[in-house]
């Protein structure tokens, strides 16, 4: 079993979870412990400090209904003095059933004592009695800013802690998100560098495999694709010095079918190849989008990275399908699905699918098709590649605020479409090969591997057609393809 880079990505992110939940998890206990501090104030102090506060109101009140009382005439009593009576007893019974500091219980007697000499009448009893309960408010507001502070201070040095947990597990957070994304980025443009001068036509380049894990994997089949693409070339110089002999010998015929063969063999292993690769670059790009799937949790340039990994990745399989499809159609495996259908509306619905991409680029798209158009034998899904290869083309080689125009009209037996822009233009010297496989223009737009203008002419050949291109340097260029007149279709083909 193999050491997969999935399982180091989940682990990975599995162990900056683990972290996170850890450090909330602390931090919950911390301010649970904070809350408890806060209860056991008010359940230890308030209550008594209320109590007091109580006590001196009610004894406020009886003090001024005794001397109310003793200036009205006989017989006259002042109502509610029972009712503040009550309201002292309850309070003293609440603060000596929540004695909770040092000295209050010695508090708690004084107050009991006094009141029992001022409720039986003792003259200078009620100044003591006052003391009393304003010891009792003081001792436990003492001890309610004491505890306050010490909450503070724990307070303090929890988001001390706090914070340097924080920057810890930031810092090794870090750290392994990039480790992980170094592993992976190095090896994928190692491999989008050695594909690059495969496309330019040097077979000589080799990937070195040091792991055993899906990058291994596509560093192996590269290889193998590497070495087979050496013995294809080695065989097509053979046969080409076979077939100069066999032409001196009047045969050519026999020479030409050997060349057919082995075209045919290197399409079929170019379709092997690229199936190969498929799988191992399905699982990278399942890796690293499954690493993305939460950026917030990881740093902001880890995610960048792995941003970039993502792309190249696209890229590769990007080239990989693009040299499936070309061998298929070149092998006679993909012929087209023929149907027959108006050329208009075909026209028409393989270019708006384009509009909001090319609008992105600041380039305008417009689409002029003839009226009353005759209708065309075609496999639908194929011309549409064609027309979004093209535009898509015409979008990338045109600056901001240039134009791209479909046009599509009639002539004899066929349709022909027109794809013009207003951009850079291609010179005369690179117009000969610019439908061959891998073909780049100097100075031209990057994001292509060189296939599609390949692909598009031989899928135009298969219908019958012919795709041809007229440019010139900072005058723009127009591509041209034919479809033929549809015959004897019939009627349940139409669409």
């Amino acid at each position: 079993m193999y050491d997969s880079i999935r399982v180091r990505l989940i682990a990975t992110l599995a162990a900056l979870v683990v972290a996170l939940a850890g450090l909330g998890g602390w931090s919950a206990l911390r301010l649970w412990d904070l809350g408890r501090v806060a209860e056991r104030i008010l359940a230890d102090n308030y209550l008594s400090v209320e109590a007091a506060q109580t006590m001196r109101v009610s004894l406020e009140r009886l003090d001024a209904g005794r001397r109310a009382q003793a200036a009205a005439p006989p017989g006259n009593s002042r109502p509610g003095q029972a009712d503040d009576r009550q309201r002292f007893d309850a309070a003293f019974r609440a603060a000596a059933g929540n004695i909770t500091e040092p000295g209050e219980t010695e508090v708690i007697e004084a107050i009991r004592a006094g009141y029992a000499r001022y409720a039986a009448g003792e003259a200078g009893a009620l100044e003591p009695l006052r003391e009393a309960t304003d010891r009792l408010e003081a001792l436990n507001a003492d001890a309610m800013g004491h505890k306050s502070d010490a909450a503070g201070a724990l307070a303090r040095r929890d988001v001390v802690w706090t914070v340097a947990l924080v920057a810890l597990l930031t810092v090794v957070g870090g750290w392994l998100t990039r480790a992980v994304a170094k592993s992976v980025i190095g090896p994928i443009e190692t491999l989008t560098r050695a594909t690059t001068r495969i496309a330019a036509g040097d077979l000589e380049v080799a990937v070195p495999v040091e792991r055993d894990d899906e990058i291994g994997q596509m560093a192996r089949s590269f290889n193998e694709m590497a070495a087979r693409l050496r013995q294809a070339k080695a065989s097509d110089l053979d046969a080409i010095a076979q077939a100069r002999q066999v032409a001196e010998r009047v045969m050519l015929l026999e020479d030409v079918r050997h060349l057919h063969e082995l075209n045919r063999l290197k399409s079929e292993f170019v379709a092997e190849a690229s199936h190969e690769l498929r799988t191992p670059i399905t699982s990278l790009q399942l890796g690293i989008n499954l690493a993305l799937e939460h950026p917030e949790a990881l740093p902001a340039r880890e995610a960048e990275i792995l941003g970039m990994c993502r792309d190249e990745a696209e890229r590769l399989a990007r080239l990989v399908r693009e040299l499936l499809d070309l061998s298929r159609i070149e092998s006679g495996t993909r012929t087209p699905r023929f149907v027959r259908c108006a050329a208009g509306p075909l026209v028409h619905d393989a270019v708006e699918p384009l509009r909001l991409a090319v609008a992105a680029r600041g380039v305008s798209l417009g689409v002029d098709v003839a009226p009353d158009l005759p209708e065309v034998e075609v496999d639908r899904a194929q011309i549409e590649r064609v027309v979004s290869n093209l535009v898509t083309n015409g979008a990338r080689a045109t600056r901001p605020g240039g134009r791209v125009t479909v046009t599509a009209t009639a002539t004899g037996d066929a349709v022909v479409v027109d794809v013009a822009d207003t951009g850079v233009g291609i010179a005369a010297e690179h117009l000969a090969r610019i439908f061959e496989p891998f073909a780049q223009v100097p100075g031209g737009s990057a994001g292509g591997a060189g296939l599609g203008l390949s692909i598009s002419r031989r899928i135009i050949e298969a219908h019958g057609g012919r795709l041809t291109v007229q440019s010139m340097p900072g005058a723009g260029s127009t591509f041209t393809f034919t479809l033929p007149r549809a015959h004897g279709v019939p009627p349940g083909d139409r669409v």
